[in-house]
């Protein structure tokens, strides 16, 4: 029992506060059994790789990152110029535009979908449309203005209405600007017939 004792010594409060804590952990000794690639990688000063380095370090993450480049610009270009319909808000509502070709005939396809709110438009729509470019054979002279329709429709309290109009131009005709006009405000589009 005596042997126990002077084996398990009990420490006062007091020593332990004073005695350095034992580190079983040695970096140096970890090191030393770690493969080539983990030492060199201990070694160098610039653990973190750059952006750049990320990005073109390989030709494949330099040929993936201009392939994703390539990709949005082509998304936007065809985004932005085959749009065959648009959204405007007129009044607190919400006009979705569309141009249709169906037969010989263009048709203007306006749908008005009423905002939560109770302040929305509500009344006389003046809308003016216009080829962009005229394609008919009798051909604009220097200094003329292309042809416009002018047409007028009536918002109501509906949570959602529809108008289709018939364009009196050629079908040929692909490229249209559209103006919508209340008392209060005026927003204009463009758009291109299906």
């Amino acid at each position: 029992m005596n042997e126990d004792k002077e084996k398990y010594t009990l420490v006062t409060l007091d020593e332990n506060i004073e005695r350095e804590p034992v580190y079983y952990y040695s970096r140096e000794h970890r090191l030393s059994r770690a493969s080539a690639a983990v030492r060199d990688l201990n070694e160098s000063k610039s653990g973190k790789m750059s952006l750049a380095k990320r990005l073109f370090g390989s030709r494949s993450n330099a040929m993936l990152f201009i392939m994703i480049i390539i990709t949005f610009v082509m998304l936007n270009f065809v985004s932005r110029y085959t749009q065959a319909s648009t959204g405007v808000k007129l009044g607190g509502n919400t006009v979705k535009l569309t141009i249709q070709k169906e037969e010989e005939t263009p048709i203007l396809d306006i749908v008005k979908q009423r905002a939560k709110t109770d302040n929305v438009f509500v009344g006389e729509v003046e809308i003016a449309v216009s080829p962009v470019k005229v394609k008919s054979k009798s051909n604009l002279n220097e200094g003329e203005t292309p042809p416009f329709f002018y047409h007028r429709i009536y918002f109501t309290q509906a949570d959602n209405e529809r108008f289709q109009i018939s364009l009196p131009f050629d079908i040929d005709e692909s490229e249209f600007i559209l103006l919508l006009k209340t008392a209060d405000e005026q927003k204009s589009a463009k758009l291109n017939a299906k």
